[in-house]
């Protein structure tokens, strides 16, 4: 029995020392093993990080969402479209603080009335006086005074045509167009080459419109003098010009010391100080 003993004893012994390096081995191969997944894990973590942004754009693209650069030229865009509404707006305001907006309406259906004006006379001139409604006797006598030697400019200009002329010209000057500030409607082959066109023409065109205005009243008196002092004698439609004449004289004149030329719009250099 004792013997039996001993040698079970020296046996487990023998098994412990058997199984010990092999466990121990075992215990590092498994140890090794995590330590590489581990490591692979980690590899494979940096490289998902560094093709994140790759990625994000290729999803970008794919969903229609724009990238940095798209999203740059899209704000120009905008901030584009945002300039031209603010210039518009700025033109608008400008023509409101530069000079009422119901005047140049105003001024243009004057120069039209004086244009019929001018063709009916004009017409009366060349076909004979039998087209004017008006007295042939007394005081009042259209016949006479668009016949007499004074009806021509020194003995040449028909003085009917001479203002079929003058309101031809005035209507062209009154178009509302022409009383813009900043005349952008411009071909851009145009002021291209010359940058300053849009804004000097504006101002030309008031000051041919208040110098045109002032040799008409000055016209006007001249024939007045001659159908009261010289003929003694009245033409009816020949005063209704005159009226008109006068009339439009004091609106551009009062325009002129209230308001000013156009480049006392305030608003039309600042519109152009944005869009740039």
């Amino acid at each position: 029995m004792a013997d039996q003993q001993q040698g079970q004893k020296s046996r487990a012994q023998a098994t412990r020392k058997g199984s010990g390096p092999r466990d121990t081995q075992a215990v590092r191969k498994n140890s090794g093993s995590r330590g590489r997944q581990a490591s692979a894990t980690a590899v494979r973590g940096q490289g998902a990080g560094g093709s994140g942004p790759g990625q994000g754009r290729a999803q970008a693209r794919q969903n229609g969402t724009p990238t940095s650069s798209r999203a740059g030229a899209i704000a120009g865009r905008q901030a584009g479209g945002s300039d031209a509404g603010r210039t518009s707006a700025n033109l608008a305001a400008a023509r409101g603080q530069w000079t009422p907006r119901w005047l140049p309406f105003v001024a243009l259906g004057l120069s039209l009335i004086g244009l019929g004006l001018g063709i009916y006379l004009t017409s009366a001139h060349l076909v004979g006086t039998q087209l004017l409604a008006c007295s042939n006797h007394g005081f009042i006598d259209c016949a006479a005074v668009t016949t007499s030697p004074e009806s021509k400019v020194f003995g040449i200009f028909p003085v009917a045509e001479l203002g079929l002329g003058f309101f031809f010209a005035m209507t062209l000057l009154n178009l509302p167009w022409a009383w813009r500030p900043t005349w952008s409607w411009l071909p851009k082959r145009l002021t291209a080459s010359r940058p300053g066109l849009q804004s000097s023409l504006p101002v030309l065109a008031w000051r041919l419109r208040l110098a045109g205005i002032i040799v008409g009243i000055l016209f006007v008196l001249y024939l007045l003098y001659t159908e009261l002092i010289t003929l003694r004698q009245l033409c009816l439609f020949c005063t209704y010009t005159h009226i008109t004449t006068f009339l439009l004289f004091a609106l551009l004149v009062t325009q002129a010391a209230f308001w000013g030329d156009p480049s006392k719009a305030t608003g039309a250099p600042a519109s152009r100080r944005t869009a740039r």
